[in-house]
């Protein structure tokens, strides 16, 4: 029995070592958010060679790489990418959904049984278990015994746990009550030394205090209307360079800093450190490093997508992901890694600027809609509160009502569904009944069964015209541009792959954010995740 163990171990080391000569010592998956497919070439020509450039004109640039579902929003897309599998399978709809059980908002991600470590902020109270199904980095750790290291981070625990499915060795991200990295009890009992000895640094201080300013001359940001446009928001209500974030920050310093550049900022140096002190890509197995940048997602919804603070905030990443990549290079190898890039959703032009420019652009109040649709089904149907919840372009009518009136749901939807097109602005109202046998579906109605899990969706998925932006349920919400939508907008989004074995090269056909994970396990040699409909981009592992 000795002698067959120690057969058996030398077998599987010697597995491990010759698959590690074939395969990357380290995935590592950059997600920015609300990065319109546009976004590189409007900024490119003040970009370095060394960050988006890299990435996208040295290794396979997918050019028209596009989400295949409705709502378009942070959780879903991050569950998209890391599982290879639309929302109708890996069950992330939205990023909140309404619960009919408990009658409450349920979020993506929070989790009572848990707690934050490193603080005792309300952030730390989460975990994956949500996400159905496994994940990119499940996947790989359950190829090897959990040998390899799957780490995630992000400004957002959104951000951060999504990705990291069940089994990562960690998802960290910032805490903006103490201005320090922190995770869940999900992951471990406390912080590693090294992220302490981070934290200790203040670095977010150090932001607040130096304030935001261009990174180039203020002239030279062409790429972008003046600074002084009539379409921003702004911080606080200020839409000009340069911001004095200490004084702005009015007690709350590091709630400021999301809407900055410097959230990236504080995320690609955490991300050094961790290279740096958790010895990635240092044995036989592949790590995965998950990054999230979600500095572009804040600004562009206060100041728009034709903003000098945007083309300042790009800038500013290129050259964040230029130090991780020459990080990497210095301790792999220079190319001796696989790294894709993509975002979590699009996003579009204010819709202010949009009808100045002659096109349609406006803001309508869909919650005062739904009080319209509950008066018209009560005059057909009687003295009902009919609209139970509207939340995410989703609209969850009452089914008790309708069976103490012993009504057919399936009329009652369509009923609904028809006076919801009724309304100017509202381009499809999509009912659940229609969306049972995903198979059938083609166009929009494919994309709203792609969006729709039927333990957790509404009754009926709504999908605005272009250019329509939904007036927020609050102002925490605010967004400047019109989003959440199944337009190319916010579904047409980069992604290239550079690296080991990657070779130079545009790929042009359509392929899905679905097929990234099943790409990765393909290169892998390991399975896809559960619920991956995705197919491996051939251009891509073709060598």
């Amino acid at each position: 029995m000795k002698k067959l163990l120690i057969s058996l171990f030398t077998f599987t080391a010697l597995f491990f070592t010759a698959k590690a000569q074939q395969t990357p010592p380290v995935i590592v998956g950059i997600v920015v958010q609300q990065m319109r497919y546009d976004a590189i070439a409007r900024y490119g020509n003040w970009m370095s060679d060394n960050g988006f450039m890299r990435l996208m004109y040295q290794g396979a640039n997918c050019s028209n790489a596009y989400y295949n579902y409705m709502i378009t929003e942070p959780a879903p897309g991050f569950a998209t990418i890391y599982t290879g599998a639309n929302p109708c399978n890996h069950g992330i709809i939205s990023n909140s959904w309404y619960d009919r059980t408990t009658k409450k908002y349920v979020s993506s991600i929070n989790d009572n049984k848990f707690m934050a470590i490193g603080s005792n902020s309300e952030t730390g109270k989460v975990s994956p278990l949500k996400l159905l199904g496994t994940t990119l980095g499940d996947e790989m750790k359950l190829s090897n015994y959990k040998q390899s290291k799957v780490f995630s981070v992000s400004y957002n625990n959104i951000g951060a746990i999504i990705p990291s499915g069940k089994l990562a060795n960690a998802a960290y991200w910032f805490d903006e009550k103490t201005g320090e990295f922190i995770t869940s009890s999900y992951y471990m009992g406390e912080l590693p030394k090294w992220v302490k000895d981070f934290n200790s640094e203040q670095k977010a201080n150090n932001f607040i205090n130096r304030g935001w300013f261009t990174l180039k001359n203020i002239n030279d940001y062409h790429a972008s209307l003046p600074d002084n446009s009539f379409y921003e928001n702004g911080i606080n209500g200020k839409s000009t360079f340069p911001y004095n974030l200490k004084q702005m920050s009015e007690g709350k310093q590091f709630q400021l800093l999301k809407y900055t550049p410097f959230s990236d900022e504080m995320v690609k140096d955490f991300v050094l450190k961790l290279i740096e002190n958790e010895d990635i890509g240092k044995d036989n197995f592949t790590d995965l490093l998950m990054i999230n940048f979600s500095a572009a997602s804040c600004v562009s919804d206060l100041f728009g997508i034709r903003s000098v603070e945007l083309e300042d905030t790009y800038l500013r990443l290129d050259t964040y992901i230029a130090n991780i990549i020459n990080a990497l290079d210095t301790k792999l190898g220079k190319g001796n890694y696989v790294i894709f890039l993509t975002a979590d959703r699009g996003s579009s032009d204010t819709p202010q600027f949009l009808q100045d420019m002659g096109m349609t652009g406006q803001k309508i109040d869909v919650q005062h809609f739904m009080t319209l649709l509950n008066a018209y089904l009560r005059a057909l149907y009687g003295d009902e509160k009919w609209v139970e919840k509207y939340h995410n372009r989703q609209i969850y009518l009452n089914h008790f009502a309708m069976e103490r009136h012993k009504l057919s749901q399936h009329e009652v939807l369509d009923m609904a569904s028809q006076f919801m097109l009724e309304i100017d602005g509202i381009a499809n109202a999509v009912p659940s009944s229609a969306l049972l046998d995903n198979h059938s579906l083609s166009g929009i109605w494919k994309q709203a069964g792609n969006s729709f899990y039927r333990k957790r969706s509404g009754d009926i998925i709504i999908n605005l015209e272009p250019g329509i932006s939904e007036i927020q349920e609050s102002s925490s919400t605010f967004s400047n541009s019109a989003q959440n939508s199944a337009y190319n907008h916010d579904t047409h989004v980069p992604l290239c792959f550079y690296g080991k074995n990657i070779k130079k090269q545009t790929i042009s056909r359509r392929v899905s954010i679905e097929d990234i994970t099943p790409t990765i396990t393909t290169i892998l040699h390991i399975l896809s995740p559960d619920y991956s409909s995705g197919s491996a981009i051939y251009e891509v592992i073709d060598n």
